[in-house]
């Protein structure tokens, strides 16, 4: 027989939901461990652009919808944590922007000049001056207008390492998940979690609840439950990475014709000291249906038509796909919001955004709470020589 681990919480997945969630956890008393069998923040967190949405780019069409309402205050929580005010003490996490933009072309300002208005009248959107547009935007070949939207975006590798920073101690590595360590019975409630970590011995895993919170990775736990009273979908993107010698820092949103932005461009130094822009927005969720060359041709192109007083035929160019793993909706839209699934001692989370990782760590604390889990003392001695996972690379580093 296995040794036993004994916790309160063990949650499976080191990104961003995983991680805010243990530091919450931990604040709150529960004795938690957290696993992760690749790197801290991989997959879909440190793929992310660090953008923290208020609603805006969920309303493009010129109409608030019920997702943009959702996460309408994401950036004022944010900001307390930023500040030290918060649930959490962000204050070591560097803010790249105060604002992410919007662009827009004069046909497209004046067809939504109404709803601008109304949002401007919240707060949330402040048109520009010439002579307060970013440098980029100040050539005499641009003829749109600029808007600031309140949209920070923030180091997300940062972030990583200062959630982490606190809870070295519960943090472990593992081997990928095998459908045969995980044992159900007939009410789907976890009655045997075997880990492993070569060339540790294997471990029985024993938590009051244990929260799935690795996006694509609750394949895992979805697949063992019997009638699975919730679904995952995948919705990809193909992103792009454009590195350059470029004196310009963009953090903006081109408004085109679709519910989707042109383009979403956020800026990384990399580590050779050069500029990345990282490329998201409809030119990514059509990408999908392009290959790596092609995809770097359309970029290349568009780039040229948004920027031409720029010259992009130099510039380094690379792609790759993201599978935003969710909670399954009709038709596979993307969900208005975060969210979470109790199911017997087991609970299945999915962010969404990285901007509702504190709403749904939130949610998910109130509902522990709310079970009147008792705390016992955690054991977790044989763990004590287990390895930590490293942290994930930037993919501008990694391709580039």
């Amino acid at each position: 027989m296995n040794k036993a681990v004994e916790v309160d919480i063990a949650i499976i997945g080191g990104g961003i939901t995983g991680l805010w969630l243990l530091n919450q956890l931990r604040q709150q008393g529960f004795s938690t461990v957290l696993l992760e069998s690749a790197t801290l923040g991989g997959e879909q967190t440190h793929k992310s652009q660090g953008i923290i949405h208020g609603g805006i780019k969920f309303a493009l069409q010129g109409a608030m919808t019920t997702a943009a309402e959702s996460i309408a205050d994401m950036p004022n929580v944010w900001r307390a944590c930023l500040e030290g005010k918060g649930a959490l003490d962000l204050r070591e996490v560097p803010i790249l922007s105060q604002h992410q933009y919007l662009w827009t072309t004069s046909a497209i300002t004046s067809k939504l000049a109404g709803f601008f208005a109304s949002v401007m009248l919240k707060g949330n959107v402040k048109s520009l001056d010439h002579a307060e547009f970013p440098s980029i935007f100040q050539d005499p070949q641009f003829k749109g207008q600029l808007y600031s939207l309140d949209e920070m975006v923030i180091d997300v590798h940062a972030l990583i390492r200062e959630l982490v920073k606190p809870n070295q101690d519960v943090i472990f590595k593992i081997d990928p998940i095998q459908e045969n360590q995980l044992e159900l019975d007939e009410h789907n409630r976890v009655i045997s979690f075997e880990i492993h970590a070569a060339p540790m011995q294997p471990l029985s895993l024993k938590a009051k609840k244990y929260i799935f919170a690795a996006g694509a990775g609750n394949e895992i736990i979805l697949k063992k439950l019997t009638n699975a009273p919730v679904g995952m979908q995948l919705r990809p993107l193909h992103m792009v990475i454009a590195k350059h010698d470029f004196p310009y820092e963009v953090y903006a949103h081109c408004l085109g014709l679709s519910a989707a932005p042109r383009v979403t461009i956020t800026t990384h130094r990399t580590a050779d000291g050069k500029y990345a822009w990282y490329i998201g927005g409809q030119i990514a969720e059509e990408g999908v249906k392009r290959d790596a060359t092609e995809q770097i041709a359309a970029a290349r192109q568009e780039l040229q038509e948004l920027f031409p007083w720029l010259d992009f035929s130099t510039v380094s160019l690379a792609t790759f796909m993201i599978n935003r793993a969710e909670v399954m909706q009709p038709g596979g839209k993307r969900p208005d919001s975060c969210y979470f699934k109790d199911i017997e001692n087991t609970i299945i989370a999915w962010p969404t955004k990285l901007a509702f990782a504190p709403l749904l760590a939130d949610q998910i604390v109130a509902y522990l709470q709310s079970e009147n889990i008792k705390s016992n003392k955690p054991d977790i001695r044989e763990m004590r020589a287990w390895p930590i996972p490293a942290f994930a690379r930037p993919m501008w580093d990694q391709l580039l």
